[in-house]
């Protein structure tokens, strides 16, 4: 993983948000290829293994994806219309929809985070990959975009994850998964929905 991306990464307990430390035991010029990240306030542990943090329940190993194969430029164009990318945003893309990270990354100048990819990621300097089962590992409002391709999310799980988005940010989710209660519905098929975070009310006083 870049090193210029660990400032994006949290801890997932559900407790106030610091800074992580990082012990890097190997790296690759400005990539970290094995390290130990920690959390001060709960004092949990998660590892980077070949340049992958791993956040989940799931050992590093358990976890195979398919070898990398071409990236899906009009499944691209698909998500990042969904989430309306521009140049500088930082996204996640979780499940199916990480495998458009990297190709997403290059054609629209953003930052993009692969959650629980599907098949191998090339990581670059824009895209850093992550596992993390139904919880999203990133800091509160430091995303402008999320979009989920997995269904059981817990309506809990997705107003954790609609934390991460900034105000007027992007979520889109399965047709089946509930939509957060700070998540205003603005599009829907029969597959999935678009939603944008509200932006925090803003109290006027008569001068």
């Amino acid at each position: 993983m870049f090193i210029e991306l660990l400032d994006g990464l949290r801890c997932v307990n559900d407790h106030p948000q610091i800074p992580l430390v990082t012990a890097i035991t190997k790296r690759d010029d400005r990539f970290v290829v094995e390290a130990t990240i920690g959390c001060p306030t709960c004092r949990r542990e998660y590892p980077i293994r070949r340049g992958t943090a791993w956040f989940g329940s799931a050992a590093q190993d358990d976890v195979t994806p398919s070898q990398a194969g071409p990236d899906d430029d009009d499944g691209a164009t698909r998500i990042g219309a969904f989430l309306a990318v521009s140049d500088g945003m930082t996204i996640a893309l979780v499940g199916g929809w990480a495998v458009h990270a990297r190709a997403l990354s290059e054609m629209a100048g953003l930052r993009a985070f692969a959650m629980n990819p599907q098949r191998a990621i090339v990581e670059s300097e824009r895209v850093g990959v992550v596992h993390s089962d139904n919880r999203l590992p990133f800091t509160d409002g430091s995303l402008r975009g999320v979009a989920i391709d997995e269904s059981g999310w817990s309506i809990r799980e997705m107003e954790l994850a609609s934390r991460a988005l900034s105000s007027g940010g992007r979520m889109v989710a399965p047709a089946s998964v509930a939509v957060p209660g700070d998540i205003e519905e603005i599009a829907r098929d029969e597959s999935v929905w678009i939603g944008e975070k509200r932006g925090a009310l803003v109290a006027l006083h008569r001068r």
